[in-house]
């Protein structure tokens, strides 16, 4: 005898694999075995996630001195060459091949991006040469010529022309390709948020779905202090237009905002600052605005130590004589134990995580300000923090314990009076037991969800709504690594922003890329579902569509007018279509997996069904907006459920489908009774439910 069971929601996630045998679990019948590029709602069903759309590369800072061409002093100079005014011109004159370098830096084994205009060209040939290893093709005529060339030892970059080359050189320059970048939030207010992105001592800023710009149409850049091993260390907190910056090694600086292209980055003129503060005894590492104070904490040589600036007066640290109420003050933690500050959140107490265990710090009352000489500090819980920064979600702060694997939340009990730190991972440990988290950002709408970057390029999700008891996690996949990440408010939901390394043609690339908003659409025309991809929006229907260069060589996935088209090799940055289409997605596919637990059910004599022989005759799959997914019962035998009705219209996409799908699994009896949904194209997938309909042999 068969029976009906009915999976009504998927709200506890991807569930450890040592879960296994506790059926005993509330979790148990909301968890699943795999969730992967799908995503849980609070409410309950489980959703493919958006694809992430194209930016921009990433390209670090020009290498070349400023004004390198204005004389050769620096260049090692061949027979020929003249450096001067700009320029680097070649007058003939050479007997044989003649080189022209300068030593710029460039490290071995990267890769960079070479670029140079020929004028007054009248003959012969002219190369670029990457350290003594990478060599450009031949130019040999006026214009512009770029090559990407890996590096050598020598840190040299070299012009090598050959005898008869004869014309001027300039605009020359070398940016890195694939540098290490940090994505930092800077939100001015809901219309005016930028994503700020830091590579060696270079920030580039983008808004609206792309890059700033300058009058000349090149992206803003703003110069800093910090080189690629300070971004992971970079501290901020922002007031209005100004955003303070502090890393350990370097003085604090403030990042400053006039308009979307006016930016400056200054050392914070402070007035008496800290004595403590130095190149020998290093400077703070975590800062914060609490209680209209400037707070810093943590030097190296002073790990236990804050420092806050006088109340309402951020950048002053001087203390009066006698001292008043809103004069800075210093605070140091006592503890049995060295506990260096990590973070500190600003609440209705100032909330810290040190090495040890995690604090707050209050005025001398209930209802007191912090002063000198009021000052009360508690450690609550013995834990330990790692150095990120925790996400505030409501009132509670999510934070990573101090080996970077373990996720609480630290949240005030009436029942302790005091605050406690539950672990969020303890239902799903798999996630991080091999790995750490390196970033993370919180996505308040629509879904509320902490997206995490672990240290191996995986993106983890977790779906997180305390009031209605939501923990799920999940995890994202695609081609490639995930670098960085960060949140931003939208027009119509917050946006996550990533920077992604991926393998194109061979050569390491890093993009900036936008996760698309949630799809809620009448139809599959606007849904995008590829990753690094492209949309065109034409009026006119074409079969070739150019701008793919960055994907260059690599197979593609399309959805044109809501169908679903071949797969296609991007040449020349442009793919062909076999039928001219209007409104296109492109990009690189990925697959979304779901796979239930074991079943629990159907055992006639009321016992367990675990260990017993199942069979799985058909299963109910109740969608919203989906089309073209796969079910079947593992993941080498899935059947694709074909959506067209004699309804749909001929020659065009089939209507996205509501309601309860029925699949028949033509499978005997095992004991594990699983169900496995798959989408691989690029469509959208909802699943509200699963209704299977079991036998349970006793």
């Amino acid at each position: 005898m068969s029976v009906s069971l009915i999976m009504t929601n998927f709200s506890a996630g991807e569930l450890s694999p040592r879960l296994g045998g506790r059926v005993d679990l509330a979790k148990y019948s909301n968890g699943l075995s795999v969730l992967e590029n799908m995503y849980t709602h609070p409410h309950g069903g489980a959703s493919r996630r958006t694809g992430f759309r194209f930016i921009r590369e990433v390209i670090g800072r020009d290498l070349m001195p400023k004004d390198s061409l204005k004389s050769g002093t620096d260049w090692t100079v061949g027979t020929g060459w003249i450096v001067a005014d700009g320029s680097a011109t070649c007058d003939g004159t050479q007997k044989g091949v003649s080189v022209l370098s300068l030593k710029i830096g460039l490290i071995a084994g990267r890769t960079y991006e070479f670029g140079f205009e020929i004028s007054s060209y009248t003959g012969g040939s002219v190369q670029i040469i990457s350290a003594d290893a990478g060599v450009s093709e031949s130019a040999s005529a006026s214009g512009e010529f770029v090559s990407r060339l890996e590096a050598g030892d020598s840190g040299l970059i070299a012009i090598r022309c050959d005898a008869d080359f004869k014309g001027t050189i300039d605009s020359v320059y070398v940016r890195e390709i694939a540098p290490k970048a940090r994505l930092i939030p800077f939100e001015f207010s809901t219309e005016q948020a930028y994503v700020l992105e830091f590579t060696d001592r270079n920030i580039r800023i983008y808004k609206d779905g792309g890059i700033v710009v300058g009058a000349d149409g090149e992206p803003v850049e703003v110069p800093t202090p910090y080189t690629e091993n300070d971004l992971a260390k970079i501290r901020f907190t922002q007031s209005a237009d100004v955003m303070y910056l502090v890393n350990p090694e370097i003085q604090p600086y403030k990042l400053s905002r006039t308009s979307h292209v006016d930016w400056t980055v200054e050392l914070v003129p402070f007035s008496s600052p800290p004595s403590e503060w130095n190149s020998t005894k290093g400077f703070p590492s975590c800062v914060t605005f609490f209680e209209e104070r400037l707070c810093f904490a943590a030097s190296p040589a002073n790990p236990q130590t804050i420092w806050m600036s006088k109340s309402g007066s951020y950048e002053d640290f001087g203390v009066s004589s006698p001292v008043v109420d809103d004069d800075a003050c210093t605070y140091t933690l006592s503890a049995d134990q060295v506990n260096a500050i990590r973070w500190m959140v600003s609440s209705k107490k100032l909330i810290m995580g040190t090495s040890g265990g995690e604090w707050w710090l209050a005025g001398g009352g209930s209802s007191d300000s912090v002063t000198p000489n009021s000052v009360i500090v508690r450690r609550e819980t013995t834990h330990g923090s790692a150095s990120i920064p925790p996400v505030v979600v409501g009132s509670i702060m999510v934070f990573l314990q101090r080996e970077g694997k373990t996720i609480r939340e630290l949240s005030y009990s009436f029942e302790a009076d005091g605050y406690v730190a539950p672990d969020l991972t303890i239902l799903a440990e798999h996630m991080t037991r091999s790995n750490t988290i390196t970033e993370w950002a919180y996505q308040q709408s629509p879904d509320s969800i902490i997206w995490m970057i672990r240290n191996d390029g995986v993106l983890l999700g977790l779906t997180y709504q305390r009031e209605q008891e939501v923990v799920g996690f999940h995890r994202h996949v695609t081609e490639g690594q995930f670098r960085s990440a960060c949140v931003i408010p939208g027009i119509s939901q917050e946006e996550l922003w990533c920077v992604v390394t991926r393998k194109i043609n061979g050569v390491t690339r890093s993009y900036v890329e936008r996760m698309e908003d949630q799809f809620n659409g009448d139809d599959s025309v606007g849904a995008f579902f590829v990753d690094s991809g492209l949309s065109y929006n034409q009026e006119a229907f074409d079969t070739v569509f150019s701008g793919l260069e960055h994907l260059e060589g690599m197979k593609v996935s399309i959805l044109a007018d809501g169908a679903v088209r071949p797969d296609t090799v991007v040449k020349n940055g442009c793919i062909t279509l076999a039928s001219p289409a209007k409104v296109v997605h492109a990009g690189l596919q990925y697959t979304s997996n779901l796979k239930t637990l074991r079943i629990e059910g159907g055992a006639m004599n009321g016992g367990t069904a675990q260990g017993s022989m199942k069979r799985i005759s058909h299963v109910t799959v109740r969608l919203f907006q989906s089309l073209g997914l796969q079910v079947g019962y593992d993941k080498d035998n899935l059947e694709r459920a074909p959506f067209r009705t004699s309804a749909d219209k001929v020659g065009g996409p089939p209507s996205l489908f509501n309601g309860d799908y029925e699949v028949k699994f033509n499978r005997g009896y095992d004991r594990d009774g699983q169900i496995y949904i798959r989408q691989d194209q690029p469509l959208p997938l909802s699943v509200l439910a699963l209704i299977p309909q079991v036998s349970v042999y006793s």
